[in-house]
């Protein structure tokens, strides 16, 4: 009888949860006014845990015969793999999200993340403002803006950085362009062949500057082009940082095992 209220409670658990979810969907789309990218994760796992919730109390209230006893089991099981890998992910994401240099870089890198025509969304700017700041303290080092030109976008991302920098008093001696790459192991891939065409030497000491939620994945994917890495973290709207949270868990798996 105990065991039956927990599973009970279990799913109705679930419901509760899958109902945050969809919450949570609803509230970025209504506080940004628009659709934000990603955020229909949240509609769908919503979704799934309200549905899985629900068939998780009427089964119980109607015994559970063999059959759906066992896929429980497996759902438990599977659920219980993406409970523990997102938590250690999760951990390696916070963990390295802070700014974290300790020695003069060779160069700083700033990653793009997407403009509007030739506006950078605000992700970007953080980024490129971040990069600014360091800049200021350490005026003459090289900078590398990073990114290529997307499906609504009238110029690169690195373009749009350059632009930036130079109107805040950059040196546009001081600036190097990669405007190839369409994602972060590109991003590496790119500015490594550049940087392998101006700069002979060998672990070239990098300073990233991208979002916190980012470093963990832009690190090691550096680090497997060769670079020694250190990173400049850019804070995100508090708002967002859960929908980026959850989409850099799978970026990381995605990159982890196909990002050579």
């Amino acid at each position: 009888m105990k065991n039956f209220k927990n599973q009970m409670n279990v799913g109705y658990l679930l419901v509760i949860f899958g109902i945050v979810n969809i919450l949570y969907f609803l509230i970025c789309c209504i506080v940004f006014n628009r659709f934000v990218n990603f955020s229909e994760i949240f509609i769908i796992l919503g979704t799934a845990y309200v549905i899985l919730g629900i068939f998780k109390v009427k089964l119980h209230k109607n015994k559970l015969n063999k059959l759906a006893r066992r896929f429980l089991r497996v759902l438990k099981v599977f659920i219980c793999i993406i409970c523990v890998s997102f938590i250690f992910i999760e951990g390696c994401i916070f963990v390295n999200a802070n700014i974290d240099y300790h020695k003069k870089p060779d160069y700083i890198m700033i990653l793009g993340a997407g403009i509007s025509g030739k506006n950078m969304l605000l992700v970007q700017l953080h980024r490129t403002e971040e990069g600014l700041k360091y800049i200021k303290k350490n005026p003459g080092i090289k900078v590398i803006v990073s990114g290529g030109q997307g499906s609504g976008e009238d110029i690169s991302e690195a373009e749009a950085m350059r632009i930036y920098l130079v109107q805040h008093g950059v040196n546009n001696g001081n600036i190097i362009k990669e405007e190839k790459s369409k994602n972060t192991i590109e991003n590496m891939k790119y500015t490594s062949e550049i940087l392998r065409k101006i700069d002979g030497r060998k672990n070239i000491r990098l300073a990233i500057v991208t979002s916190n939620f980012h470093v963990f994945r832009a690190k090691f994917l550096a680090k497997r082009c060769g670079f020694q890495t250190e990173s400049i973290s850019s804070p995100v709207n508090y708002l967002l940082l859960p929908n980026y949270c959850v989409r850099e868990y799978f970026g990381i798996i995605k990159s982890f095992i196909f990002d050579r």
